[in-house]
């Protein structure tokens, strides 16, 4: 978990998928990557069919094995109502236009980068507006980049 907050904390992330070009697959300077006996006994676990590779393993391949981990078991925590909000979410951005999306993801990173008041208040003032209204909002550039549409 601290590995994968550290990667958070740097905005780095450990995928190499070309689909994907903004991912590096490299490991930040400073981000240490655990070694079998560093795991704990329940990754241990999980990790047995790699346990005889996992030190010469590429540290980008362990780092991306504790991610899909750790999003595994966010998954599996959540209840049956979250994950058919979540699926929701990813229809609807998926189907957005490709520029609405791109817009979409521009402005998730800068709301990422306001203060929690801020984030906040911009999440409250999107959830309470339709999709339409949203939108528009989105067209404009979206939260944390463009002030909302007027009604």
């Amino acid at each position: 978990m601290a590995l994968l907050l550290a990667l958070s904390a740097t905005g780095a992330c450990a995928h190499s998928d070309p689909s994907h070009p903004g991912q590096d697959h490299r490991v930040p300077e400073g981000v240490s990557v655990p070694t079998w006996a560093e795991l704990s006994p329940q990754q241990q676990e999980k990790f047995e069919p790699l346990r005889e590779r996992w030190d010469e393993m590429p540290a980008s391949r362990r780092v991306r094995a504790l991610e899909r981990a750790e999003r595994h078991a966010r998954w599996e925590a959540l209840t049956p109502e979250q994950r058919e909000r979540l699926r929701h979410g990813a229809r609807n951005f998926r189907d957005l236009p490709p520029e609405l999306r791109q817009k979409m993801r521009a402005s998730m990173q800068r709301v990422h980068q306001l203060p929690e008041v801020e984030r906040r208040e911009l999440k409250q003032r999107w959830r309470a507006m339709d999709p339409e209204q949203r939108r528009k909002w989105l067209e404009a550039g979206g939260p944390g980049v463009a002030p909302p549409p007027a009604d």
